[in-house]
This record gives structure tokens, C-alpha cells and sequence, in this order.
């Protein structure tokens, strides 16, 4: 399949998101949304306060984060120009985690009222400055990923230490968080989602041209005049705030930012950033609003792990990717 441009991929996400406002365990017909939406629906009424307290900003939340996690991942497949890079190679969300297992799990947890969000974006950014400074010391890129790993291990492990401490509470608001969800944001998160990754949109669809340039080698980069560390550094920095902004208001979600990039590729048949960039936004917001709509069993009580669902689609694509690239017909 091939696509001239992304606009037709903007149509998915805006028709997932009205289903996923009207149909859950409660149904809500869609005049009801409308008016909601126009602001004309009773405020006090259940359906209002399920639209807009509930579902809403669930929504909201789904679009812009499936929608950054996406463009982490295609970041990291670009800068370090490996098909199986995501957001994750960085060590950042694995500094969230500990940032939140330190706040949930040591023993002053119950003496510090640090919200999980602000505990969480502190180990990402910690995480992510390390990443930065070792940077600026290293000339080979693969240095870096290697790093990157290594604090994410580290990371990991410390709060692992922290669980086997941790009295039973704490440990299971903990595993809670580490599942997952675009329903954990608090109040603030459903507004800056949608508004954070169009900017991390407009911001990568401006350096397309110079993303194009590093698939092509460094060598390649420097002759087209690009100042290869301060363009690697740029782009590092937006994947880390995409990925620890994600990570701290919805936990760590896994397999959007390997699998998403590669099918924005299958749509396109080809390597432009250009291109790649909106459709990766676009198609990481559709399927993480339809993942999250799977996972919460319209019609039932039930709720499925959303990291679950994901890896149902993420796992076959993964799949895949090595399966050409066993057969050499893999590219960037």
C-alpha cells in the first residue's frame, strides 16, 4: 500500500476517538456526545460526567501519547539506524520507573506526598541529562545506545531492590502503575497531550530533510554540511521528553514506539521523513486509541492489561521486521 500523503490517515484516529466516547460499559448515544462537545449537554447529568471526567480526557490522553510514543520510537530508528530501536533504548522510562518506585516503595514513601507524575518525570529527566553529558563525550552513536541500555539495567534493578523492601501497598499501587493505562492521567495531562505531540510533529517535519540525511551515514551527514552532534542531540532530547512525559502520566507502555514506525513505512514505501513523520503520529494515535478501547471490554465490567493488548499487535510486527531482515530485504 501506498499513500501521496498523510491526510488520509488523519480520518482513523478522529472516528476511533468519537467510538471510543460512545461505546464502554455504559453506552452513550452520540447526539449526547455532540452536545457535549458543544457544551449544550447538562453538566450534571451520568453521560456528561462520564464524556467528560472519564472518557474525554482518556481520549485525549490515548491520542497524544500513541501519538509521541510513535515518534520516539521512529527517532531512535533513525539516529541509531536499527529496525528494533523504540523508546526504550535510552533508559529514560526505566528512569520514570524508579523515580516512581522511590516515591511508592522506600520506606519514607508514606512520609513524602510526591505525586507519582512529578516522581516519575524527575527519574526521566535525570535519566535523560545522564544521556545528554555522556553524549557530548562520546563520538560514536552506538556508544551512547549501549549506555542507554546499561542505565536503563540500572535503573530497573534499583527499583527491583526497592520491591523486595516494599510493604504490600505500596508494592501493588506500584505493579498497578507499571501495567499501564491512559487512565491514570490526573487532571492536568488530557489538555497538554494533544498540544505536545502536534508541536513534536511540526518540530520533526522541519528536521525531515536532515533525519532523511542520517540513514545515508555520518559521512554522508557532514559533507551536506549538518552538524551531526548538535542535530543527534536535538533529536535525542525530544525522544527523551516524548518517552518521560508518556512514562510518567501513563506508566510504561510497550511495543507503540518499535511496531508503529515500521507500519508508517509499509504505508508509505518509503524512508521520507517527510512522509513518515505525520503518518507515524497518525497511526500511533489510532492504534493506542484502539487499544485502549479493547482493553476496557465495551459491554463488560472488565478490564484487560493495556500493555496486553498492545503486545498482540506489537508482537507480530516485530516478528516480521525480522523476518526481512533475516532474508536482507530490511531498510530504514
Amino acid at each position: 500500500m501506498r499513500l501521496g500523503s498523510p491526510l488520509p490517515l488523519l480520518l482513523p484516529p478522529l472516528l476511533l476517538a468519537g467510538l471510543s466516547l460512545t461505546i464502554g460499559s455504559v453506552a452513550v448515544p452520540i447526539r449526547e456526545v455532540i452536545a457535549a462537545v458543544a457544551g449544550t449537554l447538562d453538566p450534571e447529568s451520568v453521560n456528561a460526567i462520564i464524556l467528560l471526567d472519564i472518557r474525554l480526557p482518556r481520549v485525549l490522553v490515548a491520542l497524544g501519547g500513541g501519538a509521541m510514543l510513535a515518534l520516539a520510537g521512529l527517532i531512535m530508528q533513525t539516529v541509531f539506524r536499527n529496525a528494533l530501536a523504540g523508546p526504550g533504548v535510552l533508559g529514560v522510562g526505566s528512569g520514570a520507573g524508579l523515580g516512581v518506585a522511590v516515591v511508592m516503595l522506600s520506606p519514607v514513601a508514606g512520609r513524602i506526598a510526591t505525586p507519582t507524575v512529578l516522581a516519575a518525570t524527575a527519574g526521566a529527566l535525570f535519566v535523560l541529562t545522564l544521556i545528554l553529558t555522556v553524549d557530548r563525550y562520546l563520538e560514536q552513536t552506538v556508544l551512547v545506545l549501549v549506555l542507554g541500555l546499561l542505565f536503563s539495567y540500572a535503573a530497573s534493578a534499583l527499583a527491583q531492590v526497592l520491591m523486595a523492601g516494599a510493604d504490600p501497598e505500596g508494592l501493588q499501587r506500584y505493579v498497578n502503575w507499571s501495567l499501564g493505562s491512559f487512565a491514570v492521567a490526573p487532571a492536568w495531562p488530557h489538555i497538554a497531550f494533544p498540544p505536545a505531540a502536534i508541536g513534536a510533529t511540526v518540530l520533526l517535519r522541519a528536521l525531515a530533510s536532515r533525519m532523511d540525511t542520517l540513514l545515508l551515514g555520518d559521512l554522508y551527514a557532514e559533507s551536506s554540511g549538518i552538524d551531526l552532534r548538535v542535530l543527534r542531540r536535538t533529536l535525542l532530547l525530544v525522544a527523551g521528553v516524548l518517552v518521560g512525559l508518556c512514562t510518567a502520566v501513563c506508566g510504561p507502555i510497550a511495543f507503540l514506539g518499535v511496531a508503529v514506525p515500521h507500519i508508517a513505512r509499509g504505508i508509505a514505501a518509503s524512508a521520507r521523513h517527510r512522509f513518515l513523520v505525520p503518518a507515524t503520529a497518525l497511526i500511533g494515535a489510532s492504534l493506542a486509541v484502539t487499544a485502549d478501547l479493547v482493553s476496557r471490554l465495551p459491554g463488560s465490567d472488565r478490564v484487560l492489561p493495556l500493555n496486553a493488548v498492545l503486545s498482540l499487535v506489537g508482537v507480530p510486527v516485530i516478528v516480521v521486521v525480522l523476518l526481512r531482515s533475516g532474508r536482507g530485504r530490511l531498510s530504514l
